[in-house]
């Protein structure tokens, strides 16, 4: 399911050592960026960046929980069990936009967002009537995660099913726990201490970032239209959730997430990141190697994406998906021709992708 990108051995092996050592000016208009390395990124993306995302998420997943388990008091908890639901949502596709670490590692976005779900077998998981986690864990990933919770929601659930919905609660608040635990664990290392893991690492982040994004573009957004205008006969896009103010939502979350680890905020355009102290983006990482023009067109072209996405209709339709998608793939093809090599990481695939 997933879309990511990994190094091939051969890649790796064809990485550049990153720089560790060093800070030199370089200038965007009036403002001076120093140079990242490699190290310096990582820290910032996994001891600042990532954490308070995991811990959201886990708490989200707690939420979910809670909420699924009052609704076995009655069907008027259906509503918040859905917004409960949505919530968690958001903040999963927040941490796992892009997959890395623990995510990649536990394959989580197989174990609890694996879409589309299959009826015939939740339908079959629920007639087992399972009683535990590790009754669980004898079930199908179709069955269970967010996808399987959402479906069982759309068909108002009877109070019998009701103990399902909480252990296929418990499931994603028990990975979310794992995932905050793997990122705690990765907040505290020092790459400086490895090349070897830190290059690995970085080359990774950027390979993975490019796998996100193209799976916003193409697996959510343009793939569903193509598949239905294959199938012709009037048939709707096959989005990955039922609702369409679900799908929409998750877009917009998983954009948003891409977008600050690529993206200079309006602030640090004019008071570059410091190393230790936060995120350092891809933009800076290009302004700090001395790509100005490189930097500056890759500002536009994620404005450009930017514009688009927020103009994106409620009720968009295939049309609108189709030109948005365009837009996105500016972005798609100058960070695969010009971006990644400026950061003198090549782009490659492995046996992750397509999970």
């Amino acid at each position: 399911m997933m879309m990511n990108r990994r190094l091939t051995l051969a890649g790796l092996l064809a990485l550049a050592a990153l720089p560790t050592t060093g800070l030199h000016a370089q200038t965007g208009g009036a403002v001076a960026f120093p140079f990242y390395s490699g190290e310096q990124a990582l820290q910032g993306l996994y001891a600042h960046h990532i954490p308070p995302l995991a811990r959201a998420f886990e708490a989200d997943a707690q939420a979910l929980v809670q909420t699924a388990r009052q609704h076995c008091n009655g069907p008027a908890a259906l509503p918040a069990l859905h917004q409960a639901w949505r919530q968690a949502l958001l903040s999963w596709s927040a941490v796992s936009a892009p997959a890395l670490g623990p995510v990649i590692e536990r394959r989580s976005q197989r174990q609890i967002d694996f879409w589309p779900p299959r009826p015939a077998l939740l339908e079959k998981a629920l007639k087992s009537a399972p009683q535990s986690l590790a009754d669980m864990e004898r079930i199908g990933t179709p069955a269970k995660g967010l996808p399987a919770m959402a479906l069982l929601l759309a068909e108002r659930p009877s109070p019998a099913h009701c103990s399902y919905l909480v252990l296929v609660a418990e499931g994603i608040a028990a990975e979310a726990a794992a995932l905050r635990t793997g990122f705690d664990a990765l907040a505290q290392r020092d790459w400086t201490q490895d090349e070897d893991a830190a290059r690995t690492a970085f080359a990774e982040w950027i390979n993975q970032w490019l796998g996100g994004f193209e799976r916003l573009r193409w697996a959510h957004i343009e793939q569903p239209v193509q598949r239905a205008r294959t199938a012709g006969k009037g048939q709707p896009p096959a989005f990955a959730r039922l609702a369409s103010a679900d799908n929409q939502a998750e877009w917009h979350a998983i954009w948003q997430a891409l977008r600050a680890q690529a993206r200079l905020t309006q602030e640090r355009a004019t008071q570059p990141p410091q190393p230790g102290q936060g995120l350092i983006p891809i933009e800076a990482l290009l302004m700090g190697k001395g790509q100005i023009a490189l930097a500056q067109r890759w500002a536009a072209a994620f404005d450009a994406a930017d514009a688009a996405m927020a103009a994106l209709p409620a009720r968009a339709g295939e049309k609108d998906l189709m030109a948005l998608s365009k837009t996105l793939k500016g972005v798609t093809t100058l960070y695969q021709t010009e971006v990644a090599a400026a950061l003198d990481v090549p782009l490659g695939f492995s046996d992750a992708d397509g999970d």
